[in-house]
């Protein structure tokens, strides 16, 4: 098990690693709510790899932990409760939205010190509409993440929708319905740049693979 552990994340992060470092390098820390629940995150971003970690709300407690390759496309996912990790098949689904309507308004506004543009996605049949703040910089890693991922919920999917999001990211969402009764809001916290060490996105010792 010990030797399997180790040649796992010895290809894990010759994989990222070896891809070019251009691009964001750091860690950005979100809030997202639905209303009822409110959910933290930090997504820790090296080359092609993103740690993707999953906080008790006011806390630095992990809850979960999700490591991914953007070259490879594979996850891994960590209990830490339990000292357990396992790989995340690869998702297929089709997640993409029928019948949005895109509208890029000309508000600006800065958020952390960084300029923003407004775009609002608009979907009639779903009675939605979400209103995102974004930024361009060296962000190319977000769209590849949420293409791997595919989450289902508005957020995600209406704003996969938007072209021309290479380089781009969302410090600020909010989903409404057409009536603008507030759904759910998702915001950056914070952005730090910075180096960060190649072992956060190793498998971490005493951790045993379990399979699905």
């Amino acid at each position: 098990m010990r030797i399997q552990t180790l040649l796992t994340i010895a290809l894990f992060t010759f994989c990222g690693l070896g891809a070019s470092a251009q691009g964001f390098e750091g860690s950005i820390y979100f809030t997202k709510s639905n209303m009822l629940d409110v959910t933290q995150y930090v997504y820790h971003v090296k080359g092609n790899l993103v740690r993707i970690d999953e906080m008790v709300e006011g806390s630095d407690e992990l809850v979960a932990t999700l490591i991914v390759n953007l070259e490879t496309e594979e996850m891994i996912a960590l209990s830490h409760e339990r000292n357990l990790y396992m790989q995340r098949p690869t998702r297929t689904d089709d997640v993409s939205q029928k019948g949005t309507e895109i509208i890029n308004g000309s508000l600006q506004r800065s958020i952390h010190g960084l300029n923003c543009s407004q775009i609002r996605v608009k979907n009639a049949d779903a009675d939605r509409e979400v209103m995102y703040w974004v930024t361009t910089g060296n962000y190319s890693f977000f769209p590849k993440l949420l293409n791997i991922l595919k989450r289902k919920d508005n957020f995600s999917t209406y704003y996969m929708s938007i072209p021309g999001m290479e380089n781009k990211l969302p410090l600020m969402a909010q989903e409404n319905t057409l009536l603008r009764e507030k759904k759910g809001f998702l915001q950056v916290d914070k952005i730090e740049a910075k180096q960060l060490p190649a072992a956060m996105f190793a498998i971490p010792a005493g951790f045993e693979k379990v399979e699905r």
